[in-house]
């Protein structure tokens, strides 16, 4: 998944590389979309320092890959072709590796749909976190909620 900004570099790359060593067919591309930045945890769009009647905006992000693979119809493509599964490494840490791969055979091994790993978080730090949120109700949902939205939904 690339941006509007890292497409072009990313795609030059792969050609001058040789999609390393990868053919043509196995490498798929698809691009995310950008949607309004928002300047704080209120929800206030941010505002072109130049130009305040221009929005800026950027990448939508992780959360987008899925509706990409379905609006570009890789996934159905994948799923035509006799793909079973699909591997999603989306994080800064080289190390979490180690842990995705067992993780996929336990999913594979019981048959879950989906499944997420996690690491310990430290407060403060730049990561989001698989989160439930309890209504007053009782109502709650298990979610990823995304690091710059955590800190303000704990406060």
């Amino acid at each position: 998944m690339t941006s509007g900004d890292t497409d072009a570099p990313t795609r030059a790359l792969l050609e001058q590389e040789n999609n390393y060593g990868l053919s043509d067919s196995q490498v798929n591309i698809v691009m995310q979309d950008k949607v309004p930045a928002l300047s704080d945890s209120l929800g206030r769009l941010t505002v072109n320092k130049k130009d305040r009647w221009n929005i800026e905006t950027k990448p939508h992000g992780h959360g987008d890959v899925h509706h990409l693979l379905h609006r570009s119809g890789l996934a159905e493509q994948w799923s035509s072709s006799g793909k079973k599964w699909a591997f999603f490494f989306q994080d800064t840490n080289p190390l979490v590796i180690h842990a995705l791969l067992p993780m996929l055979g336990v999913s594979v091994d019981r048959d879950y749909d989906m499944n997420s790993l996690c690491v310990p978080r430290r407060g403060g730090e730049a990561a989001g976190a698989i989160t439930t949120l309890t209504r007053e109700n009782g109502e709650s949902l298990t979610i990823n909620v995304e690091y710059n939205q955590l800190d303000p939904m704990l406060r």
